[in-house]
């Protein structure tokens, strides 16, 4: 398989809105990042709808938790009606004001569709998941008419991530890819 270069996505989903909170407009976010205290210093963001066509710039102006909930107020939100039509949208960011990532790690999105090959086994197949844990991420690898490969994302495994390339170089553990697929 020969991978292309692909570009990396403009924007960056970090919740979704699943409702209205209170009377003044203040929204009811589900983070979908792994870094919920992000949305304290959120400031630009936008509003998008699932087929990322609909994209309205959006100003945060405060957030605060309740439990595992972001309560969220946007400029110009200011009751519960216009809060309530927002259900169901994605709150995103542009990848210009994504959080700073430590080394060694990516953002789930853009390894979506990576090719992943492996030093001994050769093409794998494309990362399609990558199952988040409270040790360590899965990575998911499918390929067409053969079984889900899973992994777990561990420093001793990844060997080399190279995202404009799209592709992933691993080296499985001894054992491994005979638990999925038999040669």
């Amino acid at each position: 398989m020969m991978s292309q270069t692909t570009s990396l996505r403009d924007i960056l989903h970090i919740g979704r809105i699943i409702g209205a909170h209170g009377l003044s407009g203040e929204l009811k976010i589900l983070p979908l990042t792994n870094d919920p205290k992000r949305f304290l210093t959120l400031d630009d963001c936008l509003i998008t709808s699932d087929d990322e066509k609909e994209r309205v710039p959006a100003h945060a102006q405060g957030a605060r938790f309740s439990g595992d909930q972001v309560l969220l107020k946007l400029q110009g939100i200011s009751d519960r009606t216009a809060a309530e039509q927002l259900k169901g949208r994605l709150l995103s960011v542009t990848r210009e004001h994504a959080v700073a990532l430590p080394p060694d790690t990516w953002f789930i999105c853009d390894l979506l569709g990576c090719e992943v090959h492996d030093q001994d086994h050769g093409y794998l197949g494309q990362l399609k998941d990558v199952q988040t844990g409270p040790a360590q991420d899965v990575y998911v690898v499918a390929k067409a008419k053969e079984k889900d490969l899973l992994f777990p994302a561990r420093k001793t495994i990844l060997k080399h991530v190279d995202l404009e390339l799209r592709r992933i170089d691993v080296e499985l553990p001894a054992g491994l890819y005979e638990i999925y697929r038999e040669s």
